[in-house]
């Protein structure tokens, strides 16, 4: 019993080079405040991170955990031309659609976003059950504080404003994301619809939709204020949209992203990246200017006839109709008086055949 393996909880990121300093501070903080009762398996997906970032993350790794690099830039590549950027994205923010699919071995896994701080035990998240779910997640805020992005995922999704979860923390069921296909489900989605406005996460609320698992606002909140939260439920913060520690001084719970990086050695490189971002009034302007896009964006998908929502009702309207004829023509009844009007039709299209021939001579 006291040499039994300690329990192996498999954490998955997902990052490139632009957000490798920033998986360093979150990586730090997870395994600080991570039970020492079980073991980390710590995957990295990423195209490319530099040795620099990697020998700094690596020799954080403590006795209770493991670290790898990997990349699965082959497993994709069929498929990539069709994956959709737009600013800061990366292709890397699709690769958690592959997890369960390349790592079969696990039937539970958490995902976790690099631009984040973990304040609670991560070993408390994993052991949720969500056995008849496809995911664990927390409800979106930004989709609930900004009637744009409300009305597009309501009006171009489907998907309710109060149903719809942020992608960047997850406690995912792998064993039914295979069961379910959610990879070939995703892929056929992909080649059907263009989703804009939040791309991998519009995709996986379209596909995981009635099948999630509502976690506690604590374990992803974003740096603003929401009315009847308690601090005292903090475990995970998601530093989301503009509200980025490393670029702008006073942003909400930037002091415990600050208390992590310190305890780095690139913290000095993230103080300089503080100062010649905030100092430089171009970049809240394009933050400005792209947050409007975006709601342009989402303004326009709501418009669009052809969108997921629209095209996907339009399908259904038909399938039941369809489905509503060829109930009522196998009536035995209404089946009789089919084949009886279809043979006075045809008769009466012979006679009036005959007739125009006879006149015309």
């Amino acid at each position: 019993m006291f040499n039994k393996k300690p329990t192996e909880i498999p954490i998955f990121f997902a990052a490139d080079e632009n957000y490798a300093p920033y998986l360093c501070v979150a990586m730090k903080s997870m395994l600080a405040n991570a039970s020492k009762d079980y073991f980390y398996k710590i995957h990295v997906l990423t195209s490319f991170i530099s040795d620099k970032y990697k020998n700094i993350m690596l020799k954080e790794v403590p006795e209770y955990a493991s670290l790898e690099f990997i990349s699965i830039e082959q497993d994709i590549k069929e498929i990539k031309s069709k994956l959709h950027l737009r600013d800061y994205y990366s292709f890397e923010t699709y690769y958690r659609f592959f997890i369960a699919d390349l790592f079969p071995q696990y039937d539970k896994v958490i995902y976790l976003d690099s631009d984040i701080i973990v304040l609670g035990d991560i070993s408390d998240l994993y052991f949720t059950n969500i056995s008849n779910f496809l995911v664990g997640a927390v409800q979106e805020q930004v989709m609930a504080h900004y009637e744009c992005f409300g009305n597009y995922v309501t009006k171009a999704l489907n998907v309710p404003y109060k149903k719809y979860f942020n992608a960047g923390i997850l406690l995912m069921n792998t064993k039914m994301f295979r069961a379910f296909d959610v990879l070939g489900h995703f892929v056929k989605l992909l080649t059907r619809f263009k989703f804009r406005v939040t791309q991998d996460e519009d995709y996986l609320n379209v596909i995981c939709k009635g099948k999630v698992k509502w976690l506690n606002l604590g374990w992803n909140k974003m740096p603003f204020e929401e009315i009847g939260f308690d601090d005292v439920d903090l475990q995970l913060i998601h530093y989301t949209l503009g509200w980025k520690p490393w670029h702008y001084e006073n942003v909400r719970y930037d002091e415990y992203f600050w208390q992590y990086a310190a305890q780095l050695e690139i913290y000095d490189e993230l103080k300089k990246q503080l100062i010649e971002y905030s100092t430089n009034p171009e970049n809240k302007v394009k933050e400005q200017e792209g947050f409007e896009r975006l709601c342009q964006m989402a303004l326009d998908d709501i418009n669009d006839k052809n969108n997921y929502k629209n095209t996907t009702e339009r399908e259904m309207r038909k399938h039941y109709l369809a489905r509503g004829i060829r109930t009522i023509a196998s009536i035995p009844g209404i089946k009789s008086l089919s084949r009886f009007i279809n043979f006075q039709t045809c008769k009466l299209m012979y006679n009036y055949s005959e007739y125009k021939k006879r006149i015309s001579k």
